[in-house]
């Protein structure tokens, strides 16, 4: 059920749409963009994305 295409699929999908909410909560009122806000956001989604794909893919044959 969790083959090779859909989790590439779903990786993608993760990193695509999650670096797009990540850059919109890096931007300030005044339009202005904080780099360094962005790259903490960025490494806390990638954990994220890193600990679900983990779980996920475990067997279940236990």
């Amino acid at each position: 059920m969790w083959d090779t295409k859909r989790q590439i699929i779903w990786l993608a999908t993760a990193v695509i749409f999650g670096t797009f909410v990540v850059y919109q909560h890096a931007r300030d009122e005044a339009e202005g963009f904080d780099p360094a806000y962005f790259a903490l956001l960025e490494i806390i989604l990638l954990i994220v994305i890193a600990t679900m794909f983990y779980f996920y893919s475990r067997n279940s044959d236990k």
